[in-house]
């Protein structure tokens, strides 16, 4: 499997005029040409638009899913595994219900005066009828904050605040 090949080709073909949508299907690991998957990443990083969004799907027990977590996750995408016992279309099928119907884009959270650190995920990915986020972070000190959830829904940029939200210290849980 040359992964990189495959990438870098589609990847090509790409455009920056609209959003790109790319559904990675493989049974293995990368046998055939770059193998390192460090180097894949990176070289789709540098090759992929802000407008790509990349899934990846895993047939089979002989999978890197750690390259193809970080593939999605790096691309606003997710990662779906089958096993060899499970029915691949069923799992196409469901994948393709929950693409067809995009709620929020280029998700981002704004935790206000709260200062936050090692926010995960990162890029957030962007949600769907159905569909959950869940971050985790730190941050220093609680209180009230506003949190505002962001992103684009039909090229329209929309804000949802929640204020009053409270973040507590375990020194405030004591």
């Amino acid at each position: 499997t040359n992964i990189a090949r495959a990438l870098e080709e589609t990847l090509a073909q790409t455009s920056d005029e609209r959003p790109q949508v790319l559904v990675f299907l493989t049974d293995g690991l990368p046998t055939e040409g770059e193998r390192d998957a460090g180097k894949i990443i990176a070289r789709v990083s540098e090759i992929a638009g802000e407008n790509v969004r990349l899934f990846t799907f895993g047939v089979g027990y002989d999978v890197n899913t750690m390259l193809l977590d970080a593939l999605a996750q790096n691309h606003h995408g997710t990662g779906s595994y089958v096993r060899p016992e499970e029915d691949i279309e069923s799992a196409v099928s469901s994948f393709y219900e929950k693409i067809s119907k995009p709620v929020l884009a280029d998700v981002a959270l704004d935790f206000g005066r709260v200062q936050v650190e090692d926010v995960y995920p990162y890029p957030l990915p962007d949600l769907f009828a159905g569909g959950q986020l869940v971050v985790v972070g730190r941050y220093r000190q609680g209180g009230s904050a506003i949190l505002t959830l962001s992103g684009t829904v039909n090229d329209e940029r929309v804000a949802y605040p929640f204020p009053n939200v409270r973040l507590q210290t375990e020194a405030d849980s004591s």
